[in-house]
This record gives C-alpha cells, sequence and structure tokens, in this order.
C-alpha cells in the first residue's frame, strides 16, 4: 500500500492524544502505511482544515463543541465528497447512538484504545479505500487514450455498440462492452443496476423504485428485480470502517 493517509485527533486530554498516537503508529507501521497525524484540543480548529484528512479521531466530549456536532458541520460542509470518515472516541456508551448518524464512521472506547486490532482492521480499511481512490483506468476514446481516475467515473451507460463513461464534468464515449466494465469495476463499488447501465455506489444520492439519483443530479433507470440488491449494497457502502 503506497497511498498517504491523513489523520487528526480531536481530544482536549493530552495524555489519552499521546497514547493514541502512538497506537496510531504502531498499527499504520505494521501495516506498511504512510500516515501523517495532526492534533487539535478543540473542534474548531479541525473544522477549518476538515478536506485535509481522510479520517477524524472525535472525542464525543468535549467542552466548547462536542464531537458529534463537528461531525454534522462537516458533512454539512463537504457535500458529497466521502472524505473525512470519523472514529468516535468516548468513555460513555449511551452516547454511540446518536454518534451513528454521522456516516461513514467507527467508534472506540476509551478503556479499549490499547486493543490495536481494533484500530488496525479501521486502519487496513481505510488505507485500502483511499488507494482504491487512486487507481485509474485507460480508456480509448475520440482517437486517443486518456488516462481516468476510477473514482471520478459516476455512471456508464450503454447506446448500440458503444459504452458512455459519465464524470461530473464529461462524457466519453468507448466502444467497449458494458459487461468488460462491469467485471473490471465490480471491485472498486461499481454495480449492474439495469441492463444499460453501471452506477458508481458512491455516486448515489436516493434510490427510488424505478429509478437512482446521482450526486450529479442525472438519473438513471433501475431494474425492478435489482432494487433490493442496490439498495443493500448501497447501505453496505463503507458505512462502518469496522463493520
Amino acid at each position: 500500500m503506497s497511498s498517504m493517509i491523513n489523520i487528526a485527533i480531536v481530544d482536549d486530554e493530552p495524555i489519552f492524544i499521546y497514547t493514541l498516537i502512538n497506537i496510531i503508529d504502531n498499527c499504520c507501521n505494521s501495516l506498511g502505511v504512510k500516515h501523517l497525524i495532526d492534533k487539535f484540543s478543540n473542534g474548531y480548529s479541525v473544522l477549518e482544515n476538515y478536506n485535509k484528512y481522510h479520517l477524524i479521531f472525535l472525542d464525543i466530549e468535549m467542552p466548547l463543541i462536542d464531537g458529534i456536532t463537528i461531525a454534522k458541520k462537516i458533512n454539512e460542509l463537504k457535500f458529497e465528497s466521502e472524505f473525512p470518515y470519523f472514529i468516535f472516541v468516548t468513555s460513555h456508551d449511551e452516547l454511540v447512538f446518536e454518534a451513528l448518524n454521522s456516516i461513514p464512521y467507527s467508534f472506540i472506547r476509551k478503556s479499549d484504545v490499547n486493543n490495536e486490532i481494533v484500530l488496525r482492521n479501521c486502519i487496513a480499511k481505510l488505507s485500502k479505500i483511499v488507494e482504491d481512490k487512486s487507481k485509474t483506468i485507460k480508456l480509448r476514446t475520440n482517437r486517443q487514450d486518456i488516462i481516468l481516475k476510477i473514482s471520478d467515473i459516476i455512471f456508464i451507460e450503454k447506446l448500440k455498440n458503444y459504452s458512455y463513461i459519465h464524470t461530473a464534468s464529461e462524457k466519453y464515449s468507448v466502444k467497449s462492452s458494458l459487461k468488460d466494465y462491469e467485471i473490471v469495476l465490480s471491485k472498486y463499488g461499481f454495480i449492474r443496476c439495469h441492463e444499460g447501465y453501471i452506477v458508481n455506489l458512491h455516486g448515489i444520492c436516493k434510490i427510488y423504485d424505478k429509478s437512482i439519483l446521482l450526486n450529479n443530479n442525472e438519473t438513471v433507470p433501475i431494474s425492478r428485480n435489482k432494487v433490493n440488491i442496490i439498495k443493500e449494497a448501497f447501505m453496505k457502502r463503507t458505512v462502518c470502517l469496522n463493520g
């Protein structure tokens, strides 16, 4: 794994921050994951820099502004951006239920922070997600080869002998089978929703009975026999780092 993951820790207890940094370092080093860690003593500071990070550890209980409020504010600011993910840190289990509304998420108890297995699993999964986001695919379109980030693809549609690959800003026509793309892209979160369409699960905004609304405000059809499969896959898409 070669991608760098950027991590922030937001907590008002310096001793705990020091402990957590050491454990994260151990986990990342054992996995061979390159990483940078920044620390903040209050949530307002991380709000100014949230888009620098892939993962933010948030203490649920802090003065001035608590971790759950920070996560809600970041989710409002980041729109459809996948990052950052959150790991909530708490000493009180009863606070976890409210935190679960801020996805993608995970949580750890402060008493369990020395259990490296939990953190190692989270970091391994996140590192793979970051690695996958950097993957590219080569397309032959309009008599030239282009390199496209797979994560930029929102959906692919089939019209006659061509597949049309849609990103937020472009549409590329490729003389290729939709089945070929289904095979190649399935491991990156793409799924067939209709005979003529493949969608990126991370590009889905809402799923209706007969159509899917995508993050670029386009809609694509969904086959009746695919609705439950798509909904289930959508709900599972990186909702929980340790799930």
